[in-house]
């Protein structure tokens, strides 16, 4: 673990080396696959109201260490221009599976983001993600993971490489529960590259997603009874340590079936560069509402049989608009098999003995 946290390291310094000059949006397109992504704000401590879908291994693959169950997710968002143009329809999907194992918990995702907007024409990419995670003790969890894809539209490339993250969790910090402390660092590899791309001051694209990205943030939930919770995230994202990124969520839930989700994520250096173009702002925040219920199967031995007679599905539906005119709307569904263990164990002592 020290000689790979020392390889991140170098690899972050190295990273000062590269022009920092994403397209537009290049920083942020995993956040547009699902409404979740959008209003967590890409936290890394996994957003206010604790959840970790097969996703989050996006953004820290420790997150995932925790799950008890298997997961399902399946999300699509439309993007649409009102701004006019020829080109003023694109797409973003993903679908993801997690399986939480004896010794650690697996995930992986397809993702691709389709993005032929006059606004935002970054192109097409379609990758994937996977990684495990591990519970180190109650609360230390890390994580690692791969990811690798492929470019075109402007130009055509590819990708590969590595994510790493770790995540502390706090039972109890003054009024806040579940207080939550993460961090990682991802693309650590090959990215984009090889594109004729117009970057954000109006040159030619380099290099996107950044080599060494770093994601730290905080969450915690700051009020909870039997009926109703709330919490919230924030997150600081220096991509090669050349940009700053910040991002706030709050999360709401009511007797943990109906939620309400918001967030905000403001890119620091496209805000001061836009500024002069006069063109852009990103300063709209993403809102969701979700909502879970729980199924049983009857008549269906196999689920039974493997502990899934009563499961939960959960539907989420979200909304961003994206420099001025580019409107984001979202939806997804994820499927838990199974119901989660909230019973500790129970152990008798001398069990077999005549009382």
């Amino acid at each position: 673990m020290k000689r790979i946290m020392m390889t991140a390291a170098a690899l972050c310094f190295a990273s000062v080396m590269f022009a920092y000059n994403p397209p537009i949006g290049g920083e942020s397109l995993d956040r547009l696959v699902s409404p979740t992504q959008l209003t967590y704000a890409s936290s890394s401590a996994g957003g206010g109201i604790f959840t970790a879908g097969p996703d989050a291994i996006v953004f820290n693959p420790a997150l995932i260490a925790y799950e008890q169950r298997i997961t399902l997710d399946a999300a699509y968002t439309a993007l649409f221009s009102s701004d006019g143009g020829s080109k003023t329809f694109g797409s973003a999907l993903q679908g993801g599976l997690l399986v939480p194992w004896k010794y650690f918990v697996a995930s992986g995702v397809v993702k691709g983001v389709f993005l032929p907007i006059d606004k935002i024409d970054i192109g097409n990419t379609l990758g994937t993600n996977v990684g495990i995670a591990k519970e180190v003790s109650e609360r230390l969890s890390v994580g690692v993971g791969m990811y690798g894809g492929v470019y075109w539209g402007h130009g055509s490339d590819w990708s590969f490489g590595a994510n790493i993250g770790a995540l502390y969790r706090i039972p109890h910090l003054g009024f806040m529960k579940d207080f939550r402390l993460g961090v990682s660092v991802l693309n650590l590899g090959k990215n984009y590259t090889s594109t004729d791309l117009i970057g954000m001051d109006g040159k030619s694209a380099g290099m996107f997603p950044m080599l060494g990205t770093v994601h730290a943030g905080v969450a915690a939930l700051l009020f909870a009874n039997d009926h109703v919770k709330g919490g919230a995230s924030f997150e600081l994202i220096t991509p090669g340590f050349q940009n700053l990124i910040v991002a706030t969520g709050f999360q709401f839930s009511v007797n943990d079936a109906l939620f309400l989700r918001i967030a905000e994520e403001i890119n620091i250096r496209e805000a001061i560069k836009l500024r002069d173009y006069d063109k852009y702002g990103n300063f709209m925040p993403a809102v969701s509402i979700g909502y879970r219920f729980t199924f049983k199967t009857k008549r269906n031995e196999y689920m039974k049989r493997n502990g899934w007679g009563e499961s939960d599905m959960t539907v989420n539906a979200g909304w961003q608009q994206l420099y001025e005119t580019v409107h984001a709307v979202s939806g997804n569904v994820k499927f838990n098999l199974g119901m989660k263990d909230t019973d500790p164990p129970e152990i008798e002592l001398w069990a077999g003995e005549d009382k």
